[in-house]
């Protein structure tokens, strides 16, 4: 037998003996850190320091925590999101099913079954009593579910302003309150307790540290700010409460950097919605506690600048020495070896693809790390979704979903446990008007429109731009003429309605080939038509026509 063989065999006889042993093993803690806008690229955009990315993946900052992660772990080089904006990606993790199969009112009120759907910021989680998601049948199961962070998966017709807000048993202040005033303080902890409150239902026996969606629409320009230390603070409060148990967890924490308002912008000199922020100032009202499982402010900045990095990504070892605070939780309590930790994105970041279906938005960093499993310092290739985030936990739980579930995804659990084996050779995603299906070498993305719009692009009719001035000749993908303004801009091919991208020659997707290779298209609109097809009474375009 050769070596080349000898050490293959030797490699699979691990994986075995590691997958027989994790087998026989309690069931795992799985922890979920969730970031905003993060892209798995180190590139810069002219004239900004932003870095886009962890040290693990290239990118200029400080992250140790976060790259000790990577190195006693595994770091997926093609970690993809099966909707590139904030609602329908959570929806995508905490169910395993695409955005589309949503059975939240807001969205089947906007698009009703029959009509061709547009998934984006809209989507909500299934009402309790519905199909079942991730954490109601790990609960189910017999886990301990905690919920820390950003939600952005629940009313989402309380998120458009605050005119219905006292209706709902929501208190309200007036945009420029001051949060030192006893009464909004104690207004910002009724609604804090009533939104947790609200999202307990929907599979959670814990939340806090709750963040409705993005910090601008908690209506306070106060607290227009990212709060690290408050949020971790709540994840190492469930942590804790896991001490002495014998139930296994699931830990469901989404923070809010690095999404707007950019914790690296300054004013007069200073990082107002970042590191120079008040610490005192929570959206659940003034705290006074002195979060000392963390460095200090100060401290964070000093090892950033000794590390020899700019003050401006300081915020990047901000996050960091929270993850840092959380993987140190799991030591404290003995959860270390057997907890699954997996850190991702929702997205990528705004400026790379953010509300496109270029990978500058579907490619997001993701590590996983599993002292169990025995997988330090590898790196996976192949291309894992968003959507099989599910899959996988229920898989590593021993539940089977239940019939209705609808599970979407596949499990990436052999991965976690040594397999170097592709799960799939093709993902999906979607986003308002336009669908995609990528391989490893090719991406066909389609943007269909509907009948009305069809109708009105055929007779020359202009539709809004990004401000009233503004009016474009096709619609944006979204509704969110913010993301779509951005998102065409920065990508000069998105309103053409058939693209084709080879993404070995072109991994920037700057030359669409659909023109050159005929075969591959076929190929591609079929496999599109295929999975398009599994959506009952949503039409779209030609695709879905008998």
């Amino acid at each position: 037998m050769s070596i080349a063989l000898r050490l293959t065999a030797l490699a699979a006889a691990f994986c075995c003996a590691v997958s027989a042993a994790l087998a026989d093993a309690p069931r795992p803690n799985i922890v979920l850190i969730l970031t905003d806008d993060q892209s798995p690229i180190a590139e810069r955009v002219p004239g900004r320091n932003e870095p886009h990315t962890f040290g693990a993946y290239g990118g200029q900052v400080f992250t140790p925590n976060i790259d000790r992660m990577a190195a006693e772990g595994i770091r997926f080089d093609q970690a993809n999101v099966a909707t590139p904006v904030c609602t329908p990606s959570r929806y995508n993790y905490l169910t395993g099913r695409y955005a589309t199969r949503s059975l939240g009112p807001h969205f089947n009120r906007l698009y009703p079954p029959g009509t061709m759907a547009r998934p984006e910021n809209m989507v909500e989680l299934d009402p309790p009593g519905t199909r079942r998601n991730l954490a109601q049948l790990l609960q189910d199961a017999g886990y301990r579910t905690g919920f820390v962070g950003k939600s952005h998966l629940i009313n989402n017709h309380l998120l458009y302003s605050t005119n219905n807000w006292e209706r709902h048993g929501l208190r309200t202040y007036p945009r420029d309150a001051d949060p030192y005033d006893p009464a909004v303080s104690a207004a910002l902890a009724h609604n804090h307790a009533k939104w947790s409150e609200w999202m307990k239902p929907y599979g959670f026996d814990f939340v806090d540290g709750f963040y409705t969606a993005n910090l601008q629409e908690q209506y306070l320009d106060a607290i227009d700010q990212h709060h690290v230390e408050w949020t971790v603070s709540k994840a190492l409060n469930f942590l804790e409460r896991s001490r002495d148990s014998t139930q296994p967890f699931f830990l469901y924490f989404a923070t809010t950097i690095p999404h707007g308002p950019q914790p690296f912008d300054t004013r007069d000199g200073k990082y107002p919605f970042g590191l120079d922020a008040d610490i005192r100032i929570t959206p659940e009202g003034i705290s006074w506690d002195k979060y000392e499982f963390m460095p200090t402010r100060a401290e964070i900045r000093a090892r950033n600048a000794a590390a020899g990095f700019p003050e401006e990504v300081a915020y990047m070892t901000w996050f960091d020495a929270g993850v840092g605070a959380i993987l140190q939780k799991l030591r404290d309590i003995g959860a270390d070896e057997n907890t699954v930790v997996i850190l991702t994105s929702d997205h990528g970041h705004w400026r790379m693809g953010k509300a496109t279906l270029y990978d500058g938005g579907l490619r997001v960093p993701m590590i996983v790390r599993w002292p169990a499993s025995k997988q330090a310092g590898r790196t996976y290739g192949e291309l894992i979704s968003s959507i099989d985030f599910a899959a996988t936990v229920l898989d590593l739980a021993g539940i089977t979903p239940p019939a209705g579930a609808d599970i979407d995804g596949r499990s990436y659990r052999a991965v976690l446990e040594g397999s170097e084996a592709p799960i799939q050779d093709a993902i999906f995603s979607e986003l308002g008007s336009a669908r995609s299906v990528k391989t490893k070498k090719w991406k066909y993305i389609a943007v269909r429109y509907t009948e009305e719009e069809q109708a009105r692009i055929a007779r020359g009719a202009k539709f809004n731009g990004h401000d009233a001035s503004t009016h474009i000749d096709r619609p944006y993908y979204s509704w969110n003429s913010h993301l779509g303004f951005y998102a065409a801009m920065h990508n000069p091919h998105y309103f053409e309605i058939d693209q084709l991208y080879n993404l070995e020659a072109d991994p920037k997707e700057e030359r669409n080939v659909f023109a050159e290779h005929p075969e591959v298209v076929a190929e591609m609109r079929e496999r599109l038509a295929t999975w398009l097809r599994t959506f009952p009474d949503r039409p779209y375009g030609e695709f879905t026509r008998p």
